[in-house]
């Protein structure tokens, strides 16, 4: 898994086609829908679009560069005078999709492996590493499930949403939760003498073929993509001044099919 995400944030990192990036997008997605199910990254679904369309947005507002001029505000304005320009919009998207793909390409750690295992992944002398890992991980759902126990529970007791200050009422419930419970959890690790000795690991499963097959295929594309982004095959994209279509290579578009691995494997597991 960890190779497979290396492989993808590698990818979606070092190139500004955007064909090449909506493939790695759509390998992501679909080894999470394939491994995890689309209710469980339902809510994972829709704060990547969030972020992505913000990203998007931000550079169609900031950047008033290119050559096809949408439509134009006065100059006076501060920082939002000017044009807006398709290429802008364009490059935005794609900025966005990056955004997204990074993000999903990262996303199995905290949706298909426990926490403990992404810290014994780690040596010894990152155990503490692991331990800031793993909360981290477990930080973000445990406050997505708060915050629906705390609005149902507010929803039965008459609550209804009337405005930015009435989530006040859910908000503030919320915080006070999660900050009770990082205090139990300090004191759970304290109980257990974290830092006191040696670390203690369960015993780890061996990788099994279809763990091979998914690193192999991860290595396969990575060093296939560096070639082709070395030899110039994977053309880089830019939309300024005037926007053009993104060229394409056999190469690294195989490349990118390799990243399509985990949806065979990840649903055998299922």
């Amino acid at each position: 898994m960890a190779a497979w995400s290396t492989c993808c944030l590698f990818i979606v990192l070092s190139t500004t086609n955007p064909v090449y990036k909506v493939m790695v997008l759509a390998a992501a997605l679909s080894a999470l829908a394939a491994g995890a199910g689309l209710r469980r990254i339902r809510g994972l679904l829709v704060a990547v679009l969030s972020i992505a369309a913000f990203a998007m947005l931000l550079n169609f507002v900031s950047a008033h560069l290119g050559a096809t001029v949408l439509f134009a505000l006065p100059d006076q304005i501060p920082a939002l005078g000017g044009p807006y320009t398709l290429e802008a919009l364009v490059f935005g998207a794609s900025g966005g999709i990056t955004i997204a793909a990074a993000i999903l390409a990262a996303a199995p750690f905290s949706l298909l492996l426990d926490s403990h295992e992404v810290m014994d992944a780690l040596p010894a002398p990152l155990s503490r590493t692991g331990i800031a890992i793993a909360s981290s991980l477990n930080l973000v759902p445990a406050v997505a499930t708060s915050f629906v126990e705390v609005a149902e529970a507010q929803r039965l007791r008459g609550w209804r949403p009337r405005g930015p200050r009435s989530w006040l009422e859910v908000v503030v419930p919320v915080v006070l939760t999660s900050v009770e419970g990082s205090i139990q959890l300090a004191e759970s690790m304290e109980a257990r003498g974290f830092g006191s000795g040696a670390r203690t690991t369960m015993a780890s499963h061996a990788l099994q073929r279809a763990d091979w097959l998914l690193v192999a295929a991860s290595g396969l594309a990575l060093t296939g993509f560096a070639i082709a982004h070395y030899a110039g095959w994977a053309a880089d994209w830019f939309p300024y001044p005037t926007l053009t279509l993104p060229t394409i290579d056999a190469w690294p578009i195989a490349a990118c099919l390799l990243l399509f691995a985990p949806v065979l494997v990840w649903r055998s597991r299922s």
